[in-house]
C-alpha cells in the first residue's frame, strides 16, 4: 500500500451489498476500487491480477465461505470481514483480519477501519485456520463450483496441481477441480500412503495398480479406477524408491 492509495478489492455474492460498500468507499479520495468478485474462485483469480492492500470480504457465500480464500491472498494484504451476523466475530481476529464489520455498513464505522488500515504498517500476515490432519477412513468434502461431493480420504488415487487450484482424482468417480494447492493437500493427507513425487502431483501408493517404465526416464502409472499419469525422470526416480 503507497502512502496516497489503497488498493481494495471487494468480494460479496450480493451484488447491492457490494454497490453500497463500493459507494462508501469512494467518498475517500485515497481508496481505489482495484476489483470485484462473487465467489472464492474469481476472488482468488482477481486477487492475483490487482494485488490488493485489504480485502473486504463477506463471510458466507454459499457453498463456500470467506475463510477459504485467505491461503489464495497475495502477501501483505489485509482483510476486513463484512457480515450480516456476528457469529464468526472471535474466528476472524483469530486470523489477524484488521477489522470485522457488520451489515449494512454504516460510513462512520468504515471510517474508522480505513483509519486502522492507514496506521498499521507492516501488516501482520493473515492466515487461515490451522490444517487439520486427515485418516483414510475420514470423509472430506471436494467442492467443485456449486457442486459438494463427499469423499473417503482412502479413495483419493492422485492430487495434481493447475495453478490455484488442483485436480483431485478419486477411484470410481470423475475427478474434481477445486480451490486448493497441492501443498495445502500434503499438510493434511496422511504420509504414508500419499507421497509428493514432484511440486505438482501427490500420488496415493495404495491406489497404483500398475507402474511401468516402458521408456527410459519415465514412468507410467495406471491408478484404480481413475485413469492413468505419466512420471518424467525425477519423479520417477521418487517413485521407484519408494516401491
Amino acid at each position: 500500500m503507497t502512502a496516497a492509495t489503497i488498493k481494495t478489492l471487494l468480494v460479496d455474492d450480493e451484488r447491492p451489498a457490494r454497490r453500497w460498500l463500493a459507494r462508501l468507499l469512494r467518498a475517500h479520495a485515497d481508496v481505489e476500487i482495484a476489483g470485484e468478485a462473487g465467489t472464492v474462485e474469481e476472488a482468488a483469480r482477481v486477487a492475483a491480477g490487482v494485488q490488493p492492500d485489504v480485502v473486504f470480504l463477506d463471510v458466507q457465500m454459499p457453498p463456500a465461505n470467506g475463510f477459504e480464500l485467505l491461503p489464495h491472498l497475495p502477501p501483505g494484504a489485509r482483510v476486513v470481514f463484512v457480515t450480516a451476523h456476528d457469529a464468526y466475530a472471535v474466528r476472524a481476529f483469530q486470523t489477524n483480519a484488521l477489522d470485522y464489520l457488520l451489515k449494512p455498513v454504516h460510513p462512520e464505522r468504515l471510517e474508522e477501519t480505513l483509519r486502522r488500515l492507514r496506521l498499521q504498517q507492516p501488516a501482520p500476515a493473515v492466515s487461515a485456520d490451522p490444517p487439520q490432519s486427515l485418516g483414510l477412513d475420514d470423509i472430506t468434502p471436494l467442492r467443485d463450483g456449486r457442486l459438494l461431493r463427499m469423499v473417503r480420504v482412502g479413495d483419493i488415487a492422485a492430487i495434481e496441481a493447475e495453478g490455484a487450484y488442483t485436480r483431485v482424482r478419486i477411484c470410481g468417480q470423475p475427478p474434481v477441480v477445486m480451490l486448493r494447492r497441492v501443498r495445502e493437500w500434503e499438510d493434511v493427507l496422511p504420509d504414508p500412503p500419499f507421497f509428493r513425487v514432484e511440486r505438482s502431483l501427490i500420488v496415493n501408493l495404495r491406489r497404483i495398480h500398475l507402474a511401468e517404465g516402458a521408456v527410459r526416464d519415465e514412468t507410467r502409472l495406471v491408478l484404480h479406477d481413475a485413469g492413468e499419469l505419466i512420471l518424467g525422470r525425477a519423479a520417477s526416480r521418487r517413485l521407484w524408491r519408494l516401491l
